[in-house]
Order: C-alpha cells, then sequence, then structure tokens
C-alpha cells in the first residue's frame, strides 16, 4: 500500500514516501469437520471443505522507488499497486517521462496525463475491470508542483473510474494507508493548542513533518500484529518556484537513477534530512 505524503509550505513543497514493498499471496485450507445429522442423527463426517484463504506476504523488500522527479519542476510519488503490466510504476513513469516531448505548463497538466497513461495501462491488467465497484482505486500518484505561482498537490485516482482531485494552499495531503496520519489529524482537530499550523512551517518543518509522519505509521505497524505495508527507507524530494525538484534525502541507488553526477553530491542525498 504504501505512505506517501506531499506538503504545501509557505517556501515550496516537500513530497516524500516509504521504500517498502510488499508481494501478498493467499493459502487455501481444505478442513475435516464432524457432525451429527439433524434428522437422523448419525454421526457423519465432511471431509475436504474449502476454507476461506488466508492472505500472507510472499516477498518484502525495503528498496522500492515510489518518489521520483518529473521533467525536473514536479515531483511524482505513487502509492497502491507497484508492479503494473509486468513493470513497475517508477518503469512506467521514467519510460512515459523520456517518450514525450510535451511541455507541462503546471502541475494539473502532468496529473491529466499521468491519469490517461495509466487509466489505459490498468484495463490491461484487470481486464475485467467494469465488474469492479466504482470506488474502485488499486492505484495512486500525488503529483505535486506548481501552477504559475500556485502550489499543489493533485491526487490521481487510477481505477474504474479514474479520478482527479487537485489540493492548494497551506496543508498536507496524503495517499495510501493513512489510518495512523487519521489519528493524529483527529487529536490536532479536538484541541487548538495540538493544531498543526502549515502555513507557518519553514521548508525544514516540512521535510522533518512528512518523515514523521512516515515513521510514525512504519513504527505502529512493527508493533502491530498486522501485514506492515509501510517502512523501509524515506525519500524525499523538495520544489521551489525558484528552484527544480531537488532530493533532500534518498536511497543509494536513487542517487545513480535520478542523479547526473551521483559520486559528487556534496552531502546532499544523504541520510541526514537537511536543507
Amino acid at each position: 500500500m504504501t505512505l506517501a505524503v506531499s506538503l504545501r509550505v509557505p517556501d515550496g513543497l516537500v513530497i516524500a514516501s516509504d521504500s517498502l514493498s510488499t508481494t501478498a499471496g493467499h493459502i487455501g485450507i481444505a478442513a475435516e469437520f464432524e457432525g451429527q445429522c439433524p434428522k437422523c442423527r448419525k454421526e457423519i463426517k465432511i471431509k475436504n471443505v474449502s476454507m476461506p484463504s488466508i492472505q500472507i506476504p510472499t516477498s518484502l523488500s525495503s528498496f522500492a522507488q515510489k518518489v521520483f522527479p518529473f521533467k525536473k519542476v514536479f515531483g511524482i510519488a505513487t502509492f497502491g499497486m507497484a508492479i503494473l503490466n509486468e513493470k513497475t510504476i517508477y518503469y512506467h513513469v521514467k519510460k512515459l517521462e523520456k517518450n514525450t516531448n510535451e511541455t507541462f505548463l503546471g502541475a494539473i497538466e502532468v496529473a491529466n496525463f499521468i491519469m490517461e497513461y495509466f487509466n489505459g495501462e490498468i484495463k490491461k491488467q484487470i481486464k475485467d475491470i467494469d465488474k469492479a465497484p466504482d470506488d474502485f482505486y488499486p492505484l495512486g500518484f500525488l503529483v505535486a508542483g506548481y501552477d504559475e505561482d500556485i502550489a499543489k498537490t493533485i491526487v490521481v485516482s487510477i481505477g474504474k473510474k479514474s479520478k482527479i482531485k487537485e489540493n492548494i494552499g497551506s496543508g498536507c495531503t496524503y495517499g495510501g494507508d493513512g489510518e495512523v496520519v487519521n489519528v493524529l489529524w483527529q487529536l490536532s482537530k479536538s484541541d487548538p493548542r495540538r493544531a498543526t499550523i502549515y502555513a507557518t512551517f519553514s521548508l525544514q518543518d516540512a521535510v522533518d513533518y512528512a518523515e514523521y509522519l512516515i515513521y510514525s505509521t512504519a513504527n505502529f505497524q512493527r508493533f502491530s500484529n498486522m501485514i506492515p505495508t509501510v517502512g523501509g527507507h524515506v525519500d524525499i524530494g523538495l520544489i521551489t518556484p525558484f528552484k527544480e525538484f531537488t532530493w533532500i534525502k534518498c536511497k543509494e541507488m536513487t542517487k545513480i537513477l535520478e542523479m547526473e553526477q551521483p559520486l559528487n553530491i556534496g552531502g546532499l542525498c544523504n541520510e541526514k534530512s537537511t536543507i
């Protein structure tokens, strides 16, 4: 599932995500039951009764790439499905970026471009998607960037009826497993003294807050009796009106994949979240 987070603060945009990727499998169980016939009262045995399957994780990786720049001035984070038509979402987005010469004037244009492409891809993967509920969205994106001077985080939901939702103004938007985030936000709303004032955040505050939400979720799941959906490394990117997408924190592999000079980064992309 993952947890992707984007903050809009006075000086810029932050976009972040964990790196955990879980592949789920199902185990089928057949059981034998003993009972009594309600009519003749004889003891009977029922063999090979199929029980509901149990979902278990079949593989786990802490290094999935879920945050990436797009056309240098936008940031994208993905949540939900990790593999689509035998390729990662990262592969799809980077191929899409490489193969288009289109100039995007704002984040909303990028969001519509992403939605159009993945709307077609999801229908290739899920042939009978039309039979799914209207609110079936197995894949989603946060697109962060500017439309002129307006900071936007756009949630792109891909499914039976793909859709877009714009978020503007100071604030925080998430995609994916937001159960812990919602609990924390309810606490903030319960008392004005606990309120989170995004309009007063510095860029460093926004970076730290994104990490806080992701690590809080990951740590909660770590100590819970559940299959984790959030964890691993946290990747964080920064966008301002005056500077292209900049990595604040990322994995070593990300340096190789995304940076033009990964061996001479001057401490830019390291494990310490500092700007």
